[in-house]
Formats: structure tokens, sequence, C-alpha cells
């Protein structure tokens, strides 16, 4: 079995890369599961469409009534029943208005912050979930957390490195502020936190918490690799 490799770049960094940058990954994900102001308008995501040669998937966090707006005018501009869009998925409610409205036109794949909140599901219930919303791909980043999902049956599952998300906020720990129009002061940084009660350092990574990973996990469902950025930390 082939394991597809994709590399993990915010709509604001995509905007610099260049095209040779992108070589030899199979797939773009577009966006960010933590923040959305970093997330692509319609005119981002037809760029990419056009930059890179491989597929581009759609990567969304946890929305504002008026980024979700957008991120739906995406997702209606660029999926078809011939062309399905896949769309990483954090928001409950993005989740139903893809059931709803796109089920024919969309592949639904769980982030990473969806992830956490149904591995305390009930195996059962966990299950009917997915299924009833169409899920047939987890984004993962924490070998542990493969055993809670692989008795589902049917699913696939992604892993990111070098970063494993840890908790997210969304008050901007860079700027200060609540959801709004930022300045994007975190880009191409990182930032090491230490503290007496840490047993070991945190990274920050935009509005992430976490660390990095030890290595790659072998599954037989785990058939995609998503390599992220993750600048050299300073200190905070």
């Amino acid at each position: 079995m082939k394991t597809e490799k994709a590399v993990a770049i915010s709509a604001p960094e995509f905007r610099g890369v260049r095209a040779a940058a992108l070589k030899g990954f199979d797939l773009l994900y577009l966006g960010d599961e933590f923040c959305q102001n970093l997330l692509p308008a319609r005119t981002d995501f037809g760029a990419a469409a056009e930059k890179f040669k491989g597929r581009v998937i759609l990567v969304t966090p946890l929305l504002t009534d008026a980024v979700f707006d957008e991120m739906e005018r995406v997702i209606t501009s660029f999926s078809s029943a011939k062309n399905r869009l896949e769309v990483v998925v954090n928001d409950l409610g993005l989740l139903h208005t893809v059931k709803r409205r796109y089920a024919l036109r969309v592949n639904v794949t769980l982030g990473r912050l969806f992830a956490h909140r149904v591995k305390v599901m009930p195996p059962g219930f966990a299950a009917r979930f997915l299924k009833e919303h169409g899920v047939k791909r987890v984004e993962l980043d924490d070998a542990s957390l493969l055993s809670r999902f692989e008795g589902i049956k049917g699913l696939k599952f992604s892993f990111h490195s070098p970063f494993r998300y840890l908790s997210a906020t969304r008050f901007c720990p860079w700027e200060r502020h609540w959801p709004a129009s930022c300045a994007l002061s975190c880009l191409g940084k990182t930032q090491k936190l230490e503290h007496p009660r840490l047993p070991r350092p945190l990274l920050l990574k935009g509005q992430a918490y976490g660390l990095r990973t030890s290595g790659v996990p072998a599954h037989p469902a785990l058939d995609r690799l998503v390599k992220e950025s993750l600048p050299a930390a300073g200190r905070g």
C-alpha cells in the first residue's frame, strides 16, 4: 500500500511558497486546524489549485459565523460530484452543514481537535457518529490514539509530524486578542514555553500548544504522512 505524502501550509505562508518547494508531495493541506485567521479565501484556494500539481485539501478549525460563510463559499466553488473536495473538519456546525448540503461533493476528514472529542465517546456511539457524517479518515499526531479508532471499520488515518497538538486556544497568544483580523505575528515562529510545573517544555505554534513528535507509528490503516513546518523555537 502506497503511503501518501502531504505538506501542511497555512494560506498566508502559501502565498510566498514557490512551486519547486512543493515537489515530492502528493497532497497539499491548505489552511490551519487551530486558527481561522490562517484559512484560505476562494482566491487563495484557486491559486493553490493552479500552483500545486497534486490534490489540494481544505483544512479548517473551529469557526466564527463570518469565516464559516467564507469556508462554505470555498466548498461550493471547488467541489462537485465528479471532483469531490476533501475537507478536514474540526467544527461541529461545519460537519452538520457538509452532511446536509454537500454530502455528494465533499469527502469528510475528522481533524485533530475533533478527534480528541470523539475519542472519549463510547465506541459504539463514536462509530455511528462517524458513519452518519460520512467520515472516512481521521487526522492524528499521537500514536496512542490509533487504538481508540482502529476498531471502527473503514477508517483511514493520517499522521502529522513533527508537531504534536496537546491543546489550543481561541485567544491569540501572540497578539493578545480573540478571533479578529490580525497581523500574522505567528508566521514562521514557534515559542518554547518552560515552567517548573511542566514535566518538559511545551511548544507554541500558532494557537496550539504541543510537543515535538518522537516518530511515525506503523499501522496498516495509516496511509498518509503530513509534514508540518516547525521553525526553531525561541524561549518564551
